[in-house]
Protein backbone atom coordinates (compact mmCIF):
# COMPACT_ATOMS: atom_id res chain seq x y z
CA UNK A 1 0.00 0.00 0.00
CA UNK A 2 2.24 2.78 -0.75
CA UNK A 3 -0.52 5.17 -1.09
CA UNK A 4 -2.70 6.42 1.81
CA UNK A 5 -6.43 5.21 1.42
CA UNK A 6 -9.21 5.90 3.51
CA UNK A 7 -11.10 3.42 5.16
CA UNK A 8 -13.60 2.78 2.53
CA UNK A 9 -10.97 2.26 -0.22
CA UNK A 10 -9.47 -0.21 2.04
CA UNK A 11 -12.60 -2.12 3.30
CA UNK A 12 -13.70 -2.10 -0.49
CA UNK A 13 -9.96 -3.19 -1.82
CA UNK A 14 -9.98 -6.20 0.60
CA UNK A 15 -13.30 -7.24 -0.52
CA UNK A 16 -12.61 -7.75 -4.16
CA UNK A 17 -9.41 -9.25 -3.09
CA UNK A 18 -11.47 -11.82 -0.62
CA UNK A 19 -14.08 -12.09 -4.05
CA UNK A 20 -11.16 -13.06 -6.39
CA UNK A 21 -9.84 -15.57 -3.76
CA UNK A 22 -13.27 -17.23 -3.17
CA UNK A 23 -15.94 -16.54 -5.49
CA UNK A 24 -18.54 -19.15 -4.23
CA UNK A 25 -17.59 -18.45 -0.94
CA UNK A 26 -19.23 -14.61 -1.42
CA UNK A 27 -22.15 -15.84 -3.07
CA UNK A 28 -23.42 -18.41 -0.60
CA UNK A 29 -22.56 -15.16 2.19
CA UNK A 30 -24.46 -12.33 0.11
CA UNK A 31 -27.04 -15.20 -0.98
CA UNK A 32 -27.62 -15.78 3.10
CA UNK A 33 -27.80 -12.35 3.88
CA UNK A 34 -30.35 -11.75 1.35
CA UNK A 35 -32.55 -14.45 2.83
CA UNK A 36 -32.22 -13.41 6.16
CA UNK A 37 -33.58 -10.15 5.21
CA UNK A 38 -30.47 -8.22 4.95
CA UNK A 39 -30.39 -5.57 2.31
CA UNK A 40 -26.70 -4.67 0.84
CA UNK A 41 -26.42 -1.28 1.68
CA UNK A 42 -22.65 -0.76 1.45
CA UNK A 43 -21.31 2.03 -0.42
CA UNK A 44 -24.85 3.81 0.16
CA UNK A 45 -25.19 6.81 2.84
CA UNK A 46 -27.30 7.43 5.44
CA UNK A 47 -29.43 9.73 3.69
CA UNK A 48 -29.32 7.59 1.00
CA UNK A 49 -31.10 4.85 2.86
CA UNK A 50 -33.18 6.97 4.74
CA UNK A 51 -34.81 8.99 1.09
CA UNK A 52 -35.21 4.85 0.21
CA UNK A 53 -37.25 4.33 2.96
CA UNK A 54 -38.98 7.43 2.50
CA UNK A 55 -39.93 6.21 -1.44
CA UNK A 56 -41.20 2.75 -0.30
CA UNK A 57 -43.42 4.28 2.36
CA UNK A 58 -45.38 6.89 0.08
CA UNK A 59 -45.16 4.40 -2.45
CA UNK A 60 -46.96 2.36 0.77
CA UNK A 61 -49.47 4.84 1.44
CA UNK A 62 -50.41 6.21 -2.10
CA UNK A 63 -51.55 2.24 -2.46
CA UNK A 64 -53.02 1.87 0.30
CA UNK A 65 -55.47 4.86 -0.59
CA UNK A 66 -55.55 4.32 -3.99
CA UNK A 67 -57.24 0.64 -3.05
CA UNK A 68 -59.83 2.14 -0.82
CA UNK A 69 -60.88 4.45 -3.33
Amino acid sequence: MSRKETPEQERVRLYREEQKRNPAGNFKANLNRTQAGIPNTSGMSIKEIGVLIIIILVIFIVYSIYKSL
